[in-house]
C-alpha cells in the first residue's frame, strides 16, 4: 500500500510528469528523425528511372549507327552502279533495263532505310531530352534529400542534447518520490499514453473527460489520500 498521500506528493508527481512529457517528446523526435534517415523510396526510383534512360539512350544511338551504316553501305553501292549505268558500256538495252531496274531497286531500299534513319535520330533526341529532364528532377530531389538529411541530423543532436539535461533531473525528482507510489504511477504511464496523472476539473478528469462521483471527487481536494479516476486509473490532483 502507498503510505501517507500529502499535497505536496501529488505536486511531486505533477512535476515529475512535466518532466516525463519533456523527456517524451524528446525521444519522439529522434525516433522520428532517425526512422526518416537515409534514401528514400521517391529518391531510390528516380535513380532507378534515370538509369533506365540512360540504357534506352544507348541503345537508340546504337540503333541509329546501326541505320546510319547501312544506309552508307547501300550509297556506298549505288554510286558505282549509277556511274557504270550513265557511262554508255552497257549497250544491250536488255542488260541496261535490268541494271538500271537494279539502281532503282537499291535506291528505294536506302529512301525506306533514310526514313528509318530519321525516326531513329528522333528517337535518339527523344531519349536525350527524357534523359535530361530525368537528370534535372535527381538532382532537384538529391539537394532537397540533402537538405532534410541536414534538418534530421540537427533535429538528433538537439533532442538528445535535451535528454542529457532531462534525463538526470527525471532521476533526481523521482529518487525524492515514495518507491511504491512512483511503480504506480510509472505502471499508469506505461498503459495511458505516457500519462499517469490527470487533473481534476470541478468533477471532471481531465484524463479521460469522464464525470467523477462526488466522493471521488471530495476526496481528491481533500489531499490526503490518493485517488484514481475509476475510469482511466489515473491518479486525480487538484
Amino acid at each position: 500500500m502507498v503510505g501517507q498521500i500529502t499535497m505536496s506528493r501529488i505536486n511531486e508527481l505533477v512535476r515529475l510528469q512535466e518532466t516525463d512529457f519533456a523527456i517524451d517528446k524528446a525521444r519522439a523526435a529522434v525516433a522520428d528523425a532517425e526512422s526518416r534517415q537515409g534514401e528514400t523510396e521517391e529518391l531510390a526510383d528516380a535513380r532507378a528511372g534515370l538509369a533506365q534512360l540512360e540504357v534506352a539512350l544507348r541503345e537508340a544511338r546504337s540503333s541509329q549507327k546501326d541505320i546510319d551504316l547501312e544506309a552508307e553501305g547501300l550509297r556506298a553501292k549505288i554510286a558505282p552502279q549509277e556511274e557504270k549505268l550513265y557511262s554508255g558500256t552497257i549497250k544491250n538495252p536488255k542488260e541496261l533495263s535490268d541494271f538500271q531496274a537494279d539502281v532503282d531497286q537499291m535506291k528505294r531500299h536506302l529512301a525506306t532505310v533514310e526514313d528509318r534513319d530519321l525516326e531513329a535520330i528522333a528517337a535518339v533526341e527523344a531519349a536525350q531530352t527524357a534523359l535530361d529532364e530525368a537528370k534535372a528532377t535527381l538532382k532537384s530531389l538529391e539537394e532537397a534529400w540533402s537538405a532534410e538529411q541536414a534538418r534530421l541530423a540537427e533535429q538528433i543532436k538537439v533532442a538528445t542534447a535535451e535528454l542529457q539535461t532531462i534525463e538526470p533531473v527525471r532521476a533526481d525528482q523521482s529518487s525524492g518520490i515514495d518507491p511504491e507510489l512512483l511503480a504506480k504511477y510509472d505502471h499508469i504511464r506505461l498503459v495511458h499514453q505516457g500519462r499517469g496523472i490527470a487533473k481534476l476539473d470541478r468533477n471532471l478528469c481531465l484524463g479521460c473527460r469522464i464525470s467523477l462521483p462526488v466522493s471521488a471527487v471530495n476526496r481528491a481536494r481533500a489531499g490526503n489520500t490518493l485517488v484514481q479516476c475509476p475510469n482511466c486509473e489515473r491518479i486525480l490532483y487538484t
